[in-house]
């Protein structure tokens, strides 16, 4: 409670104290991810680390959802939540740019680029195209969703952003492929210094397009439930933002991480 002068009058203001356990929730999830890579990777506990890692997202995501689905269940739509994916947006592209920095330097004072003991088909350019075309669609899409909700037409928006949603699972569906295909063939991540830098950049974006398909499932579970719409899309603009962020960065790995090295290995 706090005295507020206004108009030469004493106005008391009563504020309430929200009390919530789903940020504890998401925090205990976030805590145990760094513990299960470290019981995987320096204790030497892989079996049980991948249990880890299973449990601490699965808390995670339940812990967002249910802060999410109890700040939607307010009559208002209010918050910094535009600001701050702004400000986490600016975040990733400090981090972002400190893994094509070492990429570039990497690059550019190599006598060869790929390595010559890079295999045949290495990168593989035409999955990177089929890849491309999934996302730079769903940029697409996914504007169209958040058109369909400032207009109030709800069956469109959910229609519109489960296409996107499924045009992401297909290029995670892709990228698996991909990776598993060219371990197969003797590329990883030790093979080489391009090897380590392809698996780190396309494994770090891949796991932000993972996060902006599971935002997406928040927003067509809170559509479900009528507690998103045309006066309340705050969730759906935060969302679209982080999705058209992961396809500019797309745009910079594929240029710098497939199409690149294959003109070189061209020439």
């Amino acid at each position: 409670m706090e005295n507020v002068m206004h108009g030469g009058k004493n106005e008391v203001h009563h504020h309430e104290v929200e009390l919530s356990v789903w940020p504890l929730i998401a925090a205990g999830g976030s805590f145990l991810i760094p513990i299960a890579f470290m019981t995987a990777f320096s204790w030497g506990l892989s079996s049980v680390g991948l249990v880890l890692a299973g449990v601490a997202v699965v808390v995670l995501i339940v812990g967002l959802f249910g802060w999410l689905n109890e700040v939607h269940a307010k009559k208002e739509d209010a918050g910094l939540s535009k600001l701050a994916i702004i400000v986490f947006i600016i975040s990733e592209v400090a981090l972002f740019g400190g893994l094509f920095g070492g990429y570039l330097y990497a690059m550019l004072f190599a006598d060869i680029w790929p390595p010559a003991n890079t295999p045949e088909g290495v990168p593989p350019i035409g999955l990177a195209v089929i890849m491309t075309v999934f996302l730079l669609s769903s940029s697409v899409t996914i504007h169209n969703a958040e058109a369909k909700i400032e207009h109030g037409d709800m069956g469109g928006f959910k229609s519109w952003l489960m296409f996107t949603t499924l045009l992401g699972a297909l290029f995670i569906a892709f990228m698996a492929y991909e990776w598993h295909h060219m371990i197969s063939n003797g590329f990883s991540v030790s093979t080489n210094e391009y090897g380590t830098f392809f698996y780190t950049i396309t494994g770090f974006h891949g796991s932000h397009v993972i996060v902006g398909l599971v935002m997406q499932l928040f927003c067509l579970i809170l559509a479900a439930g009528a507690k998103i719409g045309k006066s309340k899309q705050t969730m759906v603009k935060v969302t679209g933002l982080y999705w058209h962020f992961v396809d500019i960065i797309w745009l910079l790995v594929v240029s710098l991480i497939y199409v690149v090295p294959y003109l070189k290995a061209g020439q």
